[in-house]
């Protein structure tokens, strides 16, 4: 069966390159072979063409395109219904005439949609109708480009809603595949992308990428932040929600245990400052409950995130100190301290148990032959001591 010219038809529809289309097709055949071993090899392979005709016909009804790249930074979840229904209940609550007939509720007390255009300026089409018991958002942002197409990768940030941001599985800083909506305007110098039905984080070795340090570097070079100037870098970006920075610094501190709402205390520094002084305050980081940590204290590490800042906790009247609300990790190898974890502790216990011991072991005494008088020094003399011996990044990855 010739394959080709079906394959090239869908690699150009779908922006998937030919080689993935054939890899998963191969998949398909070894697997019709163990479900329907008593068909021919070609009655197989037709099976297998079908049902991936299929899965990409499903595709093909997304406006969904095909990228390539690395998610930098995944955003916890947000329930965008929840303060909305609990405003409208507590309004039922205070006074029920009122919240029904400014269309808060219904005559049940049920929150409505209040919102008549979003934030963007488009309508919303949901105005005045029952709030979701749950509405969730979830924001991605990353490095990518587009498959099957020759240019140069760009940041993207996506917006996945429902169950794509309630159950994301979108693995940081290794070479991914997946397809979204492109909504960016025109030679943007990023995307703007949006989830769909078919979106999905596919890591994948046939993505010809650099190491991520690398593209991290190169492509993200702009928005790296000195920890010297981050305040000052605040106070420019504040009002720009979608402000993202990159600050690259030593762990000093990780919190033992996480707070109320799930996020971890992490401070990292410049250490090149703090040698100089040490009284140089390092930069607090809120790490969410969905990063783990895979490195300890003393690691370098580069923070993708935002910047908040609060009132002072000393004098409510001002203002506290710049933080971080981060967004994804990215542990510098050659700088990484592995973690203590229950696997690798007994290890480590060993291993000081063996170094303690090697330095409790004396020294064997060699023996040595019974001096003669000649040999024997003059009274009064003391025995002296012995002396002991990558990239171009211009024309696609």
């Amino acid at each position: 069966m010739d394959t080709k010219v079906y394959f090239e038809k869908w690699s150009e529809k779908l922006s998937i390159p030919i080689e993935d289309i054939q890899s998963e097709y191969d998949d398909l055949v070894a697997n019709e072979k163990e479900i329907h071993s008593k068909l021919t090899e070609e009655e197989q392979q037709t099976h297998a063409l079908k049902r991936l005709a299929l899965i990409y016909k499903k595709q093909l009804r997304s406006p969904a395109i095909g990228f390539e790249g690395m998610i930098i930074g995944v955003g916890d979840i947000f329930d965008t219904a929840r303060k909305m229904r609990q405003a409208g209940m507590d309004a039922f609550r205070e006074n029920p005439h009122t919240a029904i007939e400014q269309g808060i509720t219904d005559a049940d007390g049920n929150p409505l949609d209040t919102r008549e255009v979003f934030g963007t300026g488009r309508e919303n089409s949901s105005f005045g109708k029952l709030l979701p018991e749950h509405s969730y958002i979830r924001n991605i942002v990353g490095v990518a480009l587009r498959a099957n197409v020759q240019e140069s990768p760009k940041l993207f940030s996506m917006t996945l809603n429902g169950d794509k941001a309630e159950n994301c599985d979108a693995p940081m800083f290794q070479p991914v595949k997946f397809r979204a909506i492109n909504k960016s305007e025109e030679n943007a110098d990023t995307f703007t992308l949006n989830g769909s039905s078919v979106t999905r984080f596919d890591v994948s070795d046939k993505i010809e990428m650099p190491a991520p340090i690398d593209v991290l570097r190169n492509v993200c070079k702009d928005l790296f932040v000195p920890l010297s100037e981050v305040e000052p870098y605040h106070t420019t970006n504040k009002d720009d929600f979608n402000r993202l920075g990159l600050f690259e610094g030593d762990v000093s501190m990780i919190g033992a245990e996480p707070t109320a709402t799930g996020s971890t205390m992490m401070v990292i520094e410049d250490m090149n400052a703090s040698i100089e002084d040490l009284g140089i305050p390092g930069m607090t980081c809120w790490v969410p409950k969905n990063i783990n940590f895979d490195f300890a204290e003393g690691s370098k590490v580069i923070t993708v995130g935002r910047t908040g800042q609060g009132k002072s906790r000393d004098n409510p009247e001002e203002l506290g100190d710049v933080m971080l609300n981060v967004l994804g990790i990215y542990a510098i190898p050659e700088f990484r301290i592995e973690p203590l974890t229950d696997e690798n502790i007994d290890e480590a216990i060993d291993a000081i148990k063996a170094e303690k011991a090697k330095e409790a072991i004396e020294e064997p005494i060699e023996p040595t032959k019974e001096p003669t008088p000649e040999d024997r020094e003059p009274a009064g003399t003391t025995d002296t001591p012995k002396e002991e011996i990558q990239t171009d990044l211009n024309t696609g990855w």
